[in-house]
């Protein structure tokens, strides 16, 4: 009991990650390009000034300091063709598709300290609210169990909606009526959209 009050107050995988380096949007926004680019940020990433990529490495000048944190790119043939990027952590050099902030600079999971993800934090009936809540959002509903179940949206196969559909159903008679009414976390939730 006293872990989890402790665990409660640490930051979440899903806390770290609205302001992650994901490799895979940064190849779909082009900047993973043969020739050197550079990209404004803005919103998507508050504490980044400005980015300025090649093929193999990416720069990142920090908003307000004068630091400048460099990340390696390496490419992985993929099986049916093409090629995959990855990102090296700065610290370990391990390599991952995301990096997460943290207090220097951008590094990996582990290399942050290996934050909770957010359901492991939860009580047993935390949790199973916790899975239910993203069912419902999955399905482009409302989270929340009180409102009506969601219709299947276009372009979801059946069978999948139908899949879904059971395991909120079986979720929601494991449920206690007292926790269905419990507030739901939208903080931690808005991670599972994307």
């Amino acid at each position: 009991m006293v872990r989890r009050l402790r665990d409660r107050n640490r930051a979440t995988v899903e806390h770290l990650s609205r302001d992650a380096l994901d490799v895979r949007e940064l190849k779909r926004l082009g900047l993973l390009k043969h020739r050197a680019m550079s990209l404004e940020t803005g919103f998507r990433w508050p504490s980044i000034d400005r980015i300025i990529s090649e093929r193999f490495w990416l720069v990142l000048e920090n908003w307000g300091r004068g630091t400048v944190q460099q990340i390696r790119v390496s490419w992985t043939r993929c099986h049916l063709g093409g090629w995959r990027p990855w990102m090296h952590c700065p610290s370990c050099g391990k390599r991952v598709a995301k990096l997460l902030k943290g207090l220097g600079g951008y590094l990996c999971r582990s290399c942050i300290g290996d934050p909770l993800y957010a359901c492991q934090a939860k009580s047993t009936y935390g949790r199973i609210h916790f899975e239910l809540c993203k069912i419902r959002l999955q399905l482009g509903g409302m989270a929340s169990p009180t409102e009506p179940f969601p219709e299947r949206p276009p372009r979801m196969r059946r069978k999948t909606y139908e899949r879904l559909k059971a395991r909120a159903f079986e979720l929601e008679m494991e449920l206690p009526a007292k926790r269905r009414k419990k507030p739901v976390d939208y903080p931690n939730l808005v991670y599972y959209l994307t």
